[in-house]
């Protein structure tokens, strides 16, 4: 066993003699003692030493033992005493030691007259270091989780910005060649028929309108890419333009409300990107799964907060369908948000429809 450092707080010389003997006696119990005379005494050592663990007396010349408590923490700058300690207090102090307890005390023994409680002393100590051990265990992997954790999220994020900008070049790629390539049919299509007048094929003219379905379709596909309007016009334009894209592909009644309050924002380009692909795959929810006739969405500000929503009036999302872990589409605006520690909740009711709510800070609290 590895040698135990204890810190012993305890005014009467006479009780720190007692505990001397009683952890010498303990059988397979091996410990370096620190000793301290006084409050002030224990913290300083504490706090230069580092014990494994503290035995303090609650009745000190200068402190009583909550006192110690509070200020330990303080210094340590934790809300309670990461170092366990063990309140040794008078027969008639079980409204003190549960106080302690509260207080962030570990355990507690009661200092009989007799000295009985001497016996107990090392088992008590010893297995109060191994309920430390299984603490600091759980604090450990519990900091590798978050850890984890914000590692995957900033790799997500970091796709996330990849896949906008390969969006973008793929966009402008097909817009540059395939779209210019279409075009050129077109022209030559159109020349065709000009050329030959009446006596044209008209099979020419069955090309000349597949080749503009063809632009039309690059059109609709380059805009699902990456919609020029978000980089040109920005944020505000660019989901007045998107509510007015679904209503015409899906037949939806799609509004969007953008107040002047949210209109004089200016996001960078990171914010209004995410904003855009909450609302945009919120919209797609509603096509595809709300069976709705009428979707709304409203941004307005409460100064902080960016605040976007989306409603519809159609069946209404289940709870099964928000804690649905294949359900990639929520759990994509979700992370999104997260990103800039934002806020999103999505609630629905039977028969009344789905509301989905997003805050996003205009600062970013992530640091």
């Amino acid at each position: 066993m590895n040698t135990v450092r204890v810190l012993i707080v305890e005014d009467d010389i006479v009780d720190r003699i007692a505990c001397r003997r009683a952890f010498a006696q303990a059988p397979g119990f091996d410990c370096e003692l620190l000793e301290a005379e006084s409050g002030q005494e224990g913290l300083d050592i504490a706090l230069r030493e580092e014990p494994d663990c503290i035995l303090l007396d609650y009745h000190l010349p200068d402190l009583t033992g909550l006192e110690f408590l509070a200020r330990l923490a303080a210094e340590r700058g934790e809300s309670q005493p990461n170092i366990p300690v063990m309140m040794l207090t008078g027969a008639d102090s079980a409204t003190v030691a549960a106080e302690a307890m509260r207080r962030g005390a570990r355990d507690y023994l009661v200092k009989d007259s007799d000295g009985r409680y001497l016996d107990f002393l090392a088992g008590a100590i010893d297995r109060l270091l191994r309920e430390q051990r299984l603490i600091d265990e759980k604090q450990l992997a519990e900091r590798v989780l978050r850890q984890s954790q914000k590692e995957l999220r900033e790799l997500a994020a970091y796709q996330e910005k990849l896949k906008e900008h390969e969006r973008t070049r793929i966009a402008q790629e097909i817009h540059d060649e395939l779209g210019g390539l279409l075009t050129g049919i077109k022209a030559y299509i159109s020349v065709a028929i000009e050329r030959g007048g009446e006596q044209s094929d008209p099979l020419l003219k069955d090309a000349a309108k597949l080749a503009q379905d063809a632009i039309e379709t690059v059109r609709r596909v380059i805009t699902d890419l990456r919609p020029s309007v978000l980089d040109q016009l920005g944020i505000w334009p660019a989901l007045e333009w998107y509510a007015e894209q679904v209503a015409q592909r899906s037949g939806l009644r799609c509004s969007c409300n953008i107040t002047p309050e949210a209109q004089a924002l200016e996001l960078d380009a990171e914010r209004s990107t995410m904003l855009f692909r909450v609302a945009q795959e919120a919209l797609t929810n509603v096509v595809r799964h709300a069976e709705a006739n009428e979707a709304r969405v409203i941004v307005d500000t409460d100064g902080e907060n960016v605040v976007l929503r989306v409603e519809d009036n159609g069946k209404g999302i289940e709870s099964a369908g928000l804690s649905d872990r294949e359900s990639w589409g929520l759990f994509g605006m979700h992370e999104r948000t997260r990103r800039f520690a934002g806020e999103l909740n999505i609630s629905g009711k039977a028969g009344q429809g789905t509301t989905l709510q997003l805050r996003l800070p205009l600062e970013d609290k992530n640091g």
